[in-house]
């Protein structure tokens, strides 16, 4: 069977019994058809299968637990990667669990210490299915950085 982009019934169906998903397991989708994901730091999508326990996290920016929002964009992705991180943990997840992460930022100059906070929180072989997208604005004129991600665990037999 083959996947084309946005076509939601394809994937249901993949993951609902088309023998392509494995019971147990996130399924990463790497189709030859699709130019390879850049150093390997994403995935082109990953196939959850049915039982899986799904965590979806808010947008995090970089406010402190005392509410303070760092003065940079070091500081902010830092500490929004760090936000991001304690949730996923939180959620009983970890790193391998993302299946999906969403970078919003202001500055296409700060992406690269973006992808550095984000390596030091979930490991340089981190790759979820992935979206970077510059915007002219965040909820807040001082944010310059807002992370989500989208996890999923599979509880094996």
């Amino acid at each position: 069977m083959k996947v084309t982009p946005g076509c939601i019934s394809v994937i249901l169906l993949l993951a609902t019994g088309s023998g392509m998903s494995k019971a147990n397991e996130i399924i990463t989708l790497a189709p030859d058809s699709v130019f390879k994901p850049f150093k390997n730091r994403f995935s082109h999508g990953k196939l959850i299968p049915p039982g899986a326990t799904w965590l979806i996290t808010a947008g995090q920016t970089g406010v402190s637990p005392e509410g303070e929002v760092g003065k940079d964009i070091k500081a902010q992705a830092d500490q929004a990667m760090q936000n991001l991180y304690n949730i996923i943990k939180e959620g009983g997840m970890d790193s391998e669990d993302i299946v999906k992460m969403t970078i919003y930022y202001l500055d296409p100059a700060h992406l690269s210490v973006i992808v550095a906070a984000r390596n030091r929180y979930f490991g340089k072989d981190f790759s979820p299915a992935s979206t970077a997208v510059g915007v002219p604005a965040l909820a807040r004129p001082q944010y310059l950085v807002e992370v989500e991600a989208v996890a999923a665990k599979v509880i094996k037999p």
